[in-house]
């Protein structure tokens, strides 16, 4: 028989329906700063204890909750957003289902304290899993402050299935910037465990960005706006120079809400065609501000994906102004079609234009090939190292060279026998022939190889002292946090003065310009990501740097030689592509055939 259907007590109904809003504790941040905003608030505080596990509160000063209307606040379906279902083609609010509440207090213990203008104190009303407590009166400033402590305290499967506090905290960081870039307007907050991490002082969406990106952001930002009737497109790029492989620092807002769509991505990836090196992603600030009734946000609880009326003409408009603005600031070629063609073009019809003057050898014979009887010829000479050598007296007398006076017994020759091959070659001699080898491929090899050990078996990189120590500005100290434990093993070293970090060392192999380059590109990847992928994004850098930096001096070579045919294999990278070659002489004799 099978079994009857049945009502679900509330109390599960409510702890399933949190499913879909509260999914970790980024999740409840969201919520609650977007109900502040809602309220008109113009500066927001978050608290954060334990990777929002222990506690969550956000404080705002916007309009408050009157006291009457505290319980309701609680209630699933219950909101001051709406009134009908027409309601939902003219939103203008971030928050509208009356579910976020509902779902905080029915997977935690929460508490919300809010006085209105009109009221002349807080009041504060707590509700434990789903129960409703006595409201009372108590002190407290205009506005509302909301906490949720003990996440998932009822239901422990879900709890367990949290991530370790560093990822989550960077869930909470990402949410808290990603909606602070939307609201310049506003000053926002964000503390965890008592230190501050994010303190965004009021400003416009430039400033904003360049608190957020960082100071440096600033000289790379293009300004993007381009107004129609469909759609007003404005923010900012970054040079294509800028890009990276790894996805991030890209924000797409509509109306104000922070969204993903894979499908205007490709819009702006479009506009940089030709622009990006291969699986490169640029990053983007952009602002979209579509009519209300063109637009649906009704699409998924996290309210995170859209639907558009013109999906394809925004997309459009959007790749057109990105790419518009790319060609106005110089960073793609453009052509002025307002401009006279006279400006750029002598035209002088009553002088005759010259013939164009052909060089002719009288003397050439294409029939005629160089022979080893020292019949003369003019075919072009051969470059190949293994190719015969011509006969000619003058062509053996530029190759002479001054033999040498001895040969060590063993090993990589002293730096007087190493020879560097531009643009990227050197040459050394071992006992019983050469070697040739590709030292930016040899560079980013050995310390690939280090910075690996370094990640994996804990083997710490030499640190250099800096005889000037560097001032790390960041935007964010959540990123420092997530990498504090694994730095001091890169070869980094650094002192906290009254709120400043200087760094004092770095690893042996870079200079501090460059140790601080490399630092700024640790600090933006993510050390919880899967070994692979992390070493991945360690390894981009040093593969630009390798080839970046100038040709070590021959006396350095040895060195570097040293270090390279020490590691266990010397001749191949990872990518199967050669890092050195012998030449022995049993090649060479091959040749003498």
């Amino acid at each position: 028989m099978p079994p009857s259907i049945h009502h679900l007590p509330e109390e599960v109904a409510n702890q399933i329906a949190a499913g879909e809003v509260v999914q970790r504790p980024a999740s409840i941040v969201k919520e609650l700063i977007e109900n502040s905003l809602d309220a008109g608030a113009t500066e927001i505080t978050v608290l954060i204890h334990d990777a929002g596990r222990t506690s969550i509160q956000v404080i705002d000063n916007g309009s408050g909750i009157d006291a009457d209307d505290l319980p309701s606040a609680f209630a699933r379906h219950a909101t001051s957003k709406l009134r009908s279902a027409d309601d939902l083609f003219a939103l203008n609010t971030l928050g509208f289902r009356g579910e976020a509440l509902a779902s905080i207090s029915a997977v935690s213990h929460s508490n919300i304290k809010s006085r209105t203008a009109d009221e002349p104190a807080a009041t504060e009303l707590s509700c434990e899993g789903g129960k409703l407590g006595t409201p009372k009166k108590v002190a407290g400033a205009l506005g509302t402050a909301i906490t949720a402590k003990n996440l998932f305290f009822n239901v422990p499967a879900r709890r367990q299935f949290l991530k370790n506090d560093t990822i989550e905290f960077r869930h909470i960081s990402e949410t808290f910037t990603s909606i602070a870039l939307a609201q310049p307007q506003t000053r926002l907050i964000l503390k965890h465990n008592g230190k501050d991490v994010w303190l965004l002082e009021a400003g416009n969406p430039r400033q904003r960005v360049t608190q957020i990106l960082g100071r440096k952001a600033n000289e790379r930002l293009v300004p993007i706006e381009e107004k129609t009737d469909v759609v007003h497109c404005d923010g900012f790029v970054l040079r294509p120079e800028h890009a990276r492989k790894t996805r991030g620092d890209q924000y797409l807002y509509v109306n104000r809400r922070p969204i993903r769509s894979g499908y205007l991505h490709k819009a702006v990836t479009e506009a940089f065609a030709g622009l990006l090196p291969v699986e490169h992603h640029p990053a983007y600030v952009l602002y979209l501000k579509v009519p209300a009734d063109r637009v649906d946000v009704n699409v998924h609880p996290a309210k995170t994906e859209v639907k558009f009326e013109d999906d394809r003409v925004i997309y459009a408009i959007l790749r057109s102004a990105v790419k518009r603005a790319l060609g106005i600031h110089q960073v793609t070629p453009t052509l002025d079609f307002e401009t006279n063609l006279q400006h750029h073009v002598n035209w002088d019809l009553t002088s005759q234009p010259e013939a164009p003057k052909v060089h002719v050898n009288p003397d050439y014979n294409p029939f005629r090939t160089p022979s080893t009887s020292g019949q003369r010829g003019t075919a072009k000479e051969s470059f190949d190292f293994f190719a015969p050598p011509r006969t000619e007296a003058a062509s053996q007398a530029s190759l002479a060279w001054e033999p040498l006076e001895e040969t060590p017994e063993s090993g990589v020759h002293p730096a007087s026998f190493c020879l560097l091959l531009p643009p990227h070659f050197a040459i050394a001699s071992l006992k019983n022939g050469l070697v040739t080898v590709h030292v930016p491929r040899a560079r980013r090899h050995i310390f690939q190889q280090k910075t690996a050990a370094a990640l994996q078996l804990g083997e710490g990189i030499t640190a250099q002292t800096w005889l000037f120590p560097e001032v790390l500005d960041l935007p964010s100290t959540s990123r420092w946090e997530a990498w504090v434990d694994i730095l001091p093993r890169l070869g980094f070293q650094w002192t906290e003065e009254e709120g400043e970090r200087r760094l004092v060392a770095g690893p042996y192999f870079l200079e501090p310009s460059e140790a601080m380059e490399w630092l700024e590109s640790i600090l933006a990847a993510h050390p919880e990501h899967t070994e692979d992928a992390l070493q991945q994004a360690i390894n981009q850098w040093l593969s630009n740097w390798a080839y970046k930096k100038s040709m070590p001096q021959a006396t350095d070579l040895p060195a570097l030689l040293d270090e390279l045919f020490a590691l266990d294999n010397p001749w191949v990278n990872a990518q199967g592509k050669a890092i050195a070659r012998i030449l022995d002489g049993e090649a060479l004799s091959a040749q003498f055939q």
